[in-house]
């Protein structure tokens, strides 16, 4: 059968993109010509407004990375669900006498804006070299595994290990000794004028990369080391606010009330041009976890329904009440759930929870609004849920996230994994197509990769950019029994499409069994957007999994 998305590219095309939402407006006329710094980017990371408008100056994100480079034909089921995703590579060139492989390599102007490796203890001599518009001497060389461990010149929160038991924050201790076989994250925004060429002095192992790519004239300063050293005030200040713990008051307005199957609880937020800047949700951690899968949040901007997600995947906690804290959303062991999406909306909107469960439960929503100047480029926040009880692992498959139709920008997701045995289920890549593409212009090495982990062992961590609360078995770190829940958050990382998305995850797993996926997506778009995730309260009204014993 055919995906619903190739039918809604046919549709666009049939009425002339009606729905993508007005084009780009004009570089040269009105917007300005800012130059694009490693300080401006750094800027915009920490800009909570950034994300909800259509960027300006456009990009496109691209991705690099070391897939199978089999995975070329999605007919073919042996070669698209392939996993040599490892010792991938561009080609090979002499430079200065040295062999160099090279991993990602395109022409500018644009920004490095991701950057995660898995560190393996083999690569501790590996050295990375970065070149910028043509130079024949790099601008960047650094011992790769330092370099995105956070032990090189960029530090957390900025370089990280994605493994820690308890928050980002403690790497910034003197006494902190990084674990081996678990992931690095570079998310130092480098920019480049017109052209990068990353390289390896060895034979690759796994990597992932995404940068931007801008339209070309577009003016940006390349990377310098000098322009890193004078930008140190803005690294300093940027990393802070990444780190600094979130204020969590919430002043009005606000409703209690103690909800019957059924019933709901609604906010009509103040009219006229606003935006939310903070939505909090408080629940009886007693409630938990059966609150967390059927209490729903919904939301509607402009008259269109926009957000319908059961509270643990949209705050990030998945199925068990355990602390998790990134940079949209913090959950507490007390039962307060804050999320700080900045949701535009030009004349109403409103917000409200439902009870689709059998339990009566008592709930408060809080939300703070602001004021906000509706124009061109602003884009409404949407949250949907996806949920698949009982999906087979064999035969292998792509599982889709979510498919829009429309003009805006991908900023997210949340994935809920329940397992019933040991063996590990991640090693799906994810598949990302944009703007009618057949081919995806995304495909990764894991599903651990995408959400900034490695070796299929998370404990918990709470970063800016990646998260996962406690799993349910951390007594024995290869047991993937009960939920893990991840989430992966796109600072810089988003991805604009012009008319539509499509983002799946490979269903690849080491064992012949049946698992259960949810996951809640978070993206913003014009009005008139249109996507393919219905309400699904009779998936979420299910009970909560008990832990499954010894298999």
């Amino acid at each position: 059968m055919k995906s619903i998305y190739y039918l809604m590219i046919a549709a666009v095309l049939m009425v002339g993109l009606a729905l993508a939402a007005p084009a780009a407006p004009a570089q040269s006329g009105g917007t300005s010509r800012t130059e694009i710094t490693i300080e401006s980017l750094l800027n915009e990371m920490i800009d909570r407004e950034a994300v909800a408008q259509w960027p300006a100056p456009a990009f496109v994100l691209k991705q690099a990375s070391s897939h199978d480079r089999s995975k070329n034909d999605p007919g073919n089921a042996v070669t698209w669900h392939s996993n040599n995703d490892h010792e991938q590579f561009l080609h090979t060139e002499l430079n200065e006498g040295r062999r160099e492989w090279v991993i990602m390599e395109d022409t500018g102007p644009g920004a490095i804006t991701r950057f995660w490796i898995p560190l393996d203890p083999g690569k501790d001599n590996q050295t990375i070299r970065f070149y910028f518009d043509g130079s024949a001497t790099p601008a960047i060389t650094a011992k790769i595994n330092e370099l995105l461990s956070g032990t090189a010149f960029v530090r957390p929160p900025l370089a990280f290990v994605g493994w820690n038991e308890t928050d980002l924050r403690n790497q910034l201790k003197p006494d902190f000794k990084a674990p081996r076989h678990v992931s690095g994250d570079l998310y130092l925004p480098i920019p480049f004028a017109k052209s990068c060429k990353i390289t390896l002095d060895s034979v690759p192992f796994y990597y992932v990369i995404n940068y931007r790519q801008y339209e070309a004239d577009t003016p940006v300063q390349t990377f310098s080391q000098s322009g890193y050293h004078s930008a140190q005030t803005t690294l300093t200040r940027v990393g802070k606010a990444l780190l600094a713990d979130p204020d969590l008051t919430i002043a009005s307005p606000s409703k209690e009330a103690t909800l019957a199957p059924g019933q709901e609880v609604a906010l009509d937020l103040p009219a006229g041009a606003a935006a939310v800047r903070s939505l909090q949700v408080k629940v009886d951690p007693q409630a938990a976890p059966e609150v967390l899968h059927s209490i729903i949040l919904q939301a509607g901007f402009d008259d269109e329904p926009t957000i319908w997600c059961p509270l643990g995947e949209f705050f990030g906690s998945g199925a068990r009440l355990n602390p998790v804290q990134d940079w949209w959303r913090t959950v507490g062991a007390d039962g307060t759930l804050t999320a700080r999406w900045v949701m535009p909306y030009q004349h109403a909107a409103r917000v409200s929870l439902k009870n689709v469960g059998d339990k009566t439960v008592s709930v408060k929503l809080s939300v703070t609004t602001g004021p906000w100047k509706w124009n061109e480029r602003s884009l409404h926040f949407h949250a949907n849920w996806h949920c698949q009880p009982d999906l087979k692992t064999q035969p292998r498959s792509d599982w889709n996230y979510l498919e829009v139709l429309g003009r805006g920008r991908y900023v997210g997701d949340t994935l809920t994994v329940f397992s019933p045995v040991k063996a590990w289920y991640g090693e799906g890549d994810e598949r990302i197509y944009y703007d009618g593409a057949t081919f995806p212009q995304h495909i990764g090495t894991g599903t651990e990769d995408y959400y900034g982990y490695a070796w299929g062992m998370p404990d918990y961590f709470s970063s800016p950019f990646i998260s996962a609360p406690k799993r349910d078995h951390l007594d024995d770190r290869e047991d993937w029994r009960g939920y893990t829940t991840t989430s992966r958050l796109r600072l810089l990382d988003s991805i604009p499409f012009q008319t539509a998305l499509r983002h799946d995850m490979e269903i690849w797993n080491w064992a012949d069994t049946q698992v259960d996926y949810a996951v809640g997506t978070f993206w913003y778009a014009r009005p008139g957007a249109r996507h393919n995730r219905e309400p699904q309260p009779s998936e979420a009204a299910r009970p909560i999994r008990e832990n499954p014993g010894e298999h």
